[in-house]
């Protein structure tokens, strides 16, 4: 029977499996790794990014729980706050709905550059319960170098830079990095 005979199938891949590599294929393999490695450990952390009015912001991904399309927003009767929209109704479950612009005073709505932009509804997975806001665009996940951020400007509106951890530049634009838990126990503080 030959080693290419069905019976002796599993011999001949036990014998591969278990043969010593050559001194060749072990040093060509450890630098296909260490080439590897250094961008492995570039992309260490992640952010969603989305843009309100002319901010590109973005917040830990783990703290998104979905995005959705719009949905109608219904406002609580006796209830004027300012980052208060009202409750949106997700898979079935009223959802506070924030207006995290008037928080951040990042300003109005801006036209989406493209036709194909359109405006997301994004659920929060706080801690305390789920939070929605509408974002006028949304990029998605985005993966970086912890050491590419940056120290967030003076010139940076007051309100957005008390909630910025830092500034990470994209292409021509730059992220601001929003600290998930003061932006959360802000909104938390001024619904209730």
């Amino acid at each position: 029977m030959s080693a290419n005979e069905p019976g002796n199938a599993g011999s001949a891949v036990a014998r591969l499996l278990e043969r010593t590599p050559a001194q060749e294929e072990l040093a060509e393999a450890a630098a296909r790794l260490a080439a590897g490695a250094p961008r492995q450990l570039r992309a260490s952390a992640g952010a969603f990014v989305f843009r309100l009015g002319e901010e590109w912001l973005g917040l830990p991904a783990g703290l998104i729980d979905e995005v959705l399309e719009l949905r109608p927003v219904h406002r609580l009767p006796h209830r004027r706050d300012a980052a208060l929209r009202g409750v949106v109704n997700v898979r079935g479950r009223l959802t506070v709905c924030v207006a995290l612009p008037a928080l951040l005073q990042t300003g109005a709505p801006v036209a989406a550059r493209t036709g194909t932009v359109a405006r997301r509804l994004v659920v929060l997975a706080a801690p305390e319960g789920a939070l929605a806001f509408e974002a006028d665009e949304v990029h998605g996940s985005h993966r970086y170098d912890a050491e590419e951020v940056r120290a967030v400007p003076s010139t940076v509106a007051h309100a957005l830079a008390r909630f910025a951890t830092g500034v990470l530049p994209w292409g021509e634009r730059r992220i601001g990095l929003l600290d998930a838990g003061l932006l959360v126990h802000a909104l938390n503080r001024q619904i209730s």
